[in-house]
């Protein structure tokens, strides 16, 4: 067994990128390819291998040449993820075949992720000045398996028509990163964002990592405004973005973009019939988000959907639901709105009887089945085309 986890980046064609890793835990090859040409070094391969060192407690090698800032900033980004997890995230060694300082080229621009949801076209309208490119990841919160294609067609539509809306020109990457780290029980989001920063070196000097937490809330994730930074390199600043705004304030402020009423996505479910279900708690948090605002009705994106009566049928018995609901009633009563019908609807989803509980959560559980059967469904209909042989 390989006590120790290394890394090496391979010879790709244009427009791909990939590296083959061998940890304790076995081997494989992350792939990664996009719409423009991807960096071909080592850098953009240290923020998952970190993680995955970290968690196989092994020391790392990376069999290529790494920039000199990130490579510096490794023992910093490595104490924040030993503080947050002391027992499951060690610190190791890291040693590479060599650094370098990067000669990035000129007239590069400037990046934000962009999911379609409600914090990246925050971060997306309210530095829309300086953004020049969005970028969407296919592999992170869309799989790549073949009953997510109708969705994630669906997706991508949304997304290239907001770009274009938005005046911006959209990098579109696909990635097995998320598949391959997953299944080692090693993925987190966060190091896969700036993974993917890092690869764009060639055409971004700045990326945005939109937050999705306010203030001092933010919980120990790998995307995380004391970390994030750590992984920016000396040809591409990575800035953890939207900390002051909670959801209501990103609200007020996407309400004006034609882009966002048009195709905000928020949907936890990525059903092939739709691209929000109108009945998850995401949905129905952002639903209440637009109301507060006073954007609701202009929200063509999101189904009709009745705040009051689709509260009665969210659970809310774990921290993170608790949180947004505390989260969007203190933002009512401070606003000038006058709802008192949502603001009792709030108090009472925060204080419910055991009745309203179980009722809560039959609700809940009748929705997982219907999700579960139309994802069924559409793994039968992918099935029938791939025999068919046919891809329309």
């Amino acid at each position: 067994m390989n006590q120790r986890t290394i890394v090496t980046p391979l010879e790709c064609q244009s427009g791909s990128a990939a590296a083959h890793f061998d940890c304790p835990d076995g081997e494989f090859t992350v792939n990664v390819s996009a719409n423009v040409e991807l960096a071909g070094d080592a850098t953009a391969w240290l923020p998952p291998a970190i993680f995955l060192s970290m968690k196989t407690c092994t020391p790392l090698y990376v069999s290529g040449p790494l920039d000199e800032q990130i490579w510096r900033n490794a023992k910093d980004a490595q104490h924040v993820i030993n503080s947050w997890w002391p027992h499951s995230m060690q610190t190791v060694d890291v040693d590479s075949a060599s650094t370098a300082t990067p000669t990035p080229g000129h007239d590069r621009g400037v990046g934000c992720f962009f999911s379609g949801g409600l914090d990246s076209f925050y971060s997306a309208v309210k530095n829309s000045p300086a953004i020049t490119h969005l970028i969407f990841v296919h592999g992170f919160d869309i799989f790549l398996n073949s009953h997510s294609k109708r969705h994630y067609d669906k997706t991508i539509f949304e997304i290239r028509h907001a770009a274009a809306t938005m005046g911006k020109q959209l990098i579109e990457v696909r990635t097995d990163l998320r598949t391959k780290f997953h299944r080692l029980g090693r993925w987190d989001v966060g190091y896969g964002l700036a993974h993917v920063a890092l690869l764009l070196s060639e055409h971004l000097h700045t990326v945005y990592i939109p937050a999705s937490a306010h203030c001092g809330d933010a919980p120990p994730r790998a995307t995380h405004h004391e970390l994030d930074y750590l992984w920016s390199s000396g040809a591409v600043q990575i800035i953890h973005d939207g900390l002051e705004a909670d959801r209501v304030q990103k609200a007020e402020t996407v309400k004006s973009s034609p882009a966002a009423m048009e195709s905000i996505r928020v949907c936890f479910w990525n059903r092939a019939d739709r691209l929000n279900c109108g009945e998850c708690e995401k949905c129905v948090r952002t639903a209440i988000n637009l109301r507060i605002a006073g954007a609701l009705p202009l929200c063509t994106a999101l189904p009709p959907i009745n705040p009051i009566r689709a509260l009665t049928r969210i659970p809310a018995d774990d921290p993170s639901t608790v949180y947004f609901l505390k989260e969007n009633l203190g933002a009512l009563q401070n606003s000038d709105r006058d709802d008192p019908e949502l603001e009792s609807a709030l108090e009472s989803a925060l204080h419910r009887s055991a009745l309203q509980k179980a009722t809560a959560r039959s609700w809940y559980i009748f929705t997982v089945v219907k999700v579960l059967g139309l994802t069924l469904r559409e793994k039968a209909y992918q099935a029938i085309i791939a025999r068919r042989g046919d891809t329309d």
